[in-house]
């Protein structure tokens, strides 16, 4: 079989690029690169870095139960229906560090855990999404992307980070040496059991092992990934159903086509263009007029990607649909239990939900900058420029409010063996509860 058609088989490549020379980056070139995306994503929230502080789940859950139920414990328990590992394994490290520190421990792996997809995408093994400075273009699209505070809020969200670069490891080839095998095996892991998104990868890495039957080097290792994402998802399974099945939301969705077609629109097509918005709370009939032409033409073009780019790409728009689709039939409880949930998604921008389809619309753009139909060119270059108004606006990721945690530090540090001590968090009406242990000499 020719090399141009193993190379179509395994990643979509088109004949073109399959005789190119693929540059090969040496550890110090990564080493840069990754410093490089680390500094884009500090600029975004510096807080995070010169002013971190606990927020949230960071500190209500995974710290706390880290520390009050010891870190081998806690990896154990549920949260939101199924296990989250990646921050309850960086809450059982910050335990490592003084008490004050705990805080940029935690922003410290989350960041490095964002930074990491760039370096995949660059990575030789991701050939498939196309030539090395259409790589760049789609890594520097996913630094700059627009919409997605949320994911860059801490540890908590760093799932969906990595739940990316589990996606990038399973379309890329086979690593050559075993200590990439063993990262990508660890990656895998981490993500099957910190999020459900193993489930979504699950039919991916079955189609994989059957695109690469013929390949005898190839069909052993998307075997193993298979069997990874295999027992991710019986253990996660278990987890939802049996040991915390009401976890999920049970309440009125208020789900209607009018509502779909106002988060379609307002949280991915025009966020993605504008940055978040308020669009999709909008009434009047003229307004959801105006909507439902943007969900018609950003449909479109979407389909056509689908169906013309490569098979890496084919496979992330998929994925990004089927967890969009998730996202919306069974989310995490949200707040406002007076209103439908799906009003109260309406209400809420900048949100983790619409990280994946933001992305995914904002590559689909790109691909079809570098298309060959002149129409399609100039539509994709207009698109991308009114993009630029977007990133502009959500450059900066909103800084928490002050929870003075310096002061709560030296309260925790001051209190006896034995009291219960309530250090307040952002945001607002969040709180870590900790029992003070005897300190250790």
């Amino acid at each position: 079989m020719s090399r141009t058609k193993e190379a179509d088989l395994t990643g979509g490549i088109d004949a073109t690029f399959a005789d190119r020379v693929e540059p090969r980056f040496g550890p110090w070139h990564h080493a840069a690169i990754f410093l490089f995306a680390f500094a884009v994503i500090v600029s975004r929230r510096p807080e995070a870095i010169f002013h971190a502080q606990p927020y949230a789940e960071d500190g209500h859950v995974w710290y706390a139960d880290a520390y009050n139920l010891g870190w081998w414990p806690a990896l154990f328990h549920t949260w939101t229906g199924y296990f989250i590992t990646l921050p309850r394994l960086a809450a059982s490290l910050s335990l490592l560090v003084p008490f004050a520190w705990f805080p940029l421990t935690l922003n410290l792996i989350a960041i490095s855990f964002q930074a990491l997809p760039v370096n995949l995408l660059l990575s030789e093994r991701s050939a498939a999404w196309g030539d090395p400075r259409f790589r760049c273009l789609l890594a520097a699209m996913y630094l700059i992307l627009p919409n997605c505070g949320e994911v860059g809020n801490g540890i908590t969200d760093a799932n969906y980070l990595v739940g990316l670069s589990a996606f990038l490891l399973l379309v890329a080839s086979p690593p050559k040496s075993a200590v990439g095998k063993v990262c990508d095996i660890c990656i895998l892991l981490v993500l099957g059991l910190s999020a459900v998104f193993c489930i979504f990868l699950f039919p991916i890495a079955v189609f994989l092992v059957w695109r690469n039957r013929e390949f005898q080097d190839r069909k052993f290792w998307t075997r193993v990934q298979l069997g990874v994402i295999t027992l991710s998802c019986a253990v996660q399974s278990y987890a939802l159903l049996f040991l915390a099945p009401a976890a999920r939301t049970h309440r009125a969705f208020g789900a209607s086509p009018a509502l779909f077609v106002r988060l379609l629109s307002g949280h991915v097509y025009l966020a993605t263009l504008l940055g978040s918005n308020d669009v999709a709370t909008r009434a009047g009939n003229g307004i959801l007029i105006f909507l439902s032409v943007v969900a018609i033409l950003g449909s479109i073009l979407v389909v056509f990607c689908l169906f013309q780019s490569s098979l890496a790409m084919k496979m992330f728009l998929l994925f990004s649909g089927m967890l969009f689709a998730a996202s919306l039939i069974a989310p995490v409880e949200w707040g406002r239990p007076d209103m439908p949930v799906w009003q109260v998604m309406a209400a809420s921008p900048n949100h983790r939900y619409w990280f994946f389809p933001t992305l995914a619309f904002a590559w689909c753009l790109l691909w079809c900058y570098r298309n060959s139909r002149r129409f399609l060119k100039i539509a994709s270059g207009v698109l991308l420029l009114i993009m630029f108004i977007g990133v502009a606006r959500d450059w900066h990721h909103r800084a928490f409010a002050d929870v003075h945690f310096a002061e709560s530090v030296k309260r925790f540090e001051a209190a006896p063996a034995g009291a219960v001590v309530v250090i307040p968090e952002s945001p607002n009406g969040w709180q870590m509860t900790l029992v003070k242990k005897p300190q250790t000499h």
